[in-house]
Parts: structure tokens; C-alpha cells; sequence
């Protein structure tokens, strides 16, 4: 019998740990990783508003959070990628 997918799994395929997917996500360049940033919270924004259309409100609520604090942190990055750009070769 196949294995089935979990619709939250505890890892992301293609890493043998959440350690080594930090790492790797955190070696992106400050753009990029402003961008990952952002589809993230969009992604956890979707899932607030299907958990509040569910009913879920305290849910939602934290997941809105959540969300915020992922664009807080999507800006900072955007500062911080406007400090380095002139001192980087463009390698996107």
C-alpha cells in the first residue's frame, strides 16, 4: 500500500531535516528570501481565511499573526537587501 502524503507533513521532501532546510533557505540572497518570505505569509494568510470560513476564528487569528510578523520580517529584509545590492554582483 502507497504512503500517503500528509497534508501537514513534519518535513519538506528533498531535506533530511528542518535544520538543513534553514540553513539552505537562509544562504538565499536578502531579495530572495524577502521573496520566499512573502509567498510564505500569503501562504498562511490563505490558510487563515479557509480556517475563519471554517469557524476556526482563534485559529485564523493566529494564523493572521503569523502572517504579519512573516511581512515584518519580508520588509526588514528588503532594507537590509537595499544596504548590500550595490556591493553584489547581480547572480539572481
Amino acid at each position: 500500500m502507497p504512503e500517503e502524503k500528509s497534508k501537514h507533513p513534519v518535513q519538506v521532501e528533498g531535506y533530511r531535516s528542518l535544520n538543513d532546510l534553514a540553513a539552505a533557505v537562509g544562504k538565499l540572497r536578502y531579495d530572495s528570501l524577502a521573496e520566499f518570505m512573502q509567498k510564505t505569509a500569503d501562504d498562511i494568510e490563505r490558510q487563515a481565511e479557509a480556517d475563519e470560513g471554517r469557524g476556526r476564528t482563534q485559529l485564523a487569528e493566529r494564523l493572521r499573526q503569523a502572517a504579519d510578523e512573516m511581512y515584518q520580517a519580508r520588509d526588514a529584509l528588503n532594507l537590509a537587501w537595499k544596504i548590500c545590492k550595490p556591493h553584489m554582483e547581480d547572480k539572481k
